[in-house]
């Protein structure tokens, strides 16, 4: 990780906020636009995390049904952990990828994963513990699926207002 040479300031906005961490204290993160929130969600769910997720009622049960898929569980953590990313005082060396509209998804996918596996290791490197990593995946998680959704309602009604007259009538 670098020392970021002037702190952040973190902006007074709904998709900033601040995680309270067992030995790490308090850390700020962003959710992260609809775009990338997207890429995110589905390598969830093609890693089989969510399946995995959705038929287990603790961390070891999600661990148990991924079996040889725990890499792309961890892969997965480090991928959100760095789209979120918003430390005040430190930037990750790790450099979010960037992506080609012409892309497939299973290109993006790739690169994101590659990406996750990439940050978790720095996280590693840097003395962040496994249920760290687990307890800001699990809160951003959350977080960002519901952005997800709020925007995908917004832009649904945005939509539908903006129909032609005629078909209103």
């Amino acid at each position: 990780m670098r020392i970021r040479q002037t702190p952040r300031n973190v902006p007074d906005k709904p998709n900033y906020l601040d995680l309270d961490i067992e030995g790490l204290g308090s850390t700020n993160w962003r959710i992260p636009s609809m775009i990338k929130a997207g890429r995110i969600l589905s390598l969830l769910q093609k890693s089989g995390v969510m399946d995995a997720a959705a038929s287990a009622s603790n961390g070891a049960e999600i661990i148990e049904n991924l079996g040889d898929k725990v890499p792309a569980l961890l892969s997965c953590q480090g991928a959100l952990l760095g789209m979120c990313w918003f430390n005040i005082k430190q930037d990750l060396e790790t450099s979010t990828p960037k992506f080609a509209i012409a892309e497939t998804s299973s290109e993006v996918s790739k690169k994101l994963a590659n990406y996750g596996e990439e940050v978790f290791e720095e996280l590693h490197e840097a003395g962040w513990e496994m249920g760290q990593v687990t307890q800001i995946f699990v809160s951003l998680t959350e977080k960002v699926v519901n952005s997800f959704v709020t925007q995908k309602e917004v832009a649904e009604k945005v939509d539908f207002l903006s129909q032609p007259q005629e078909l209103l009538s």
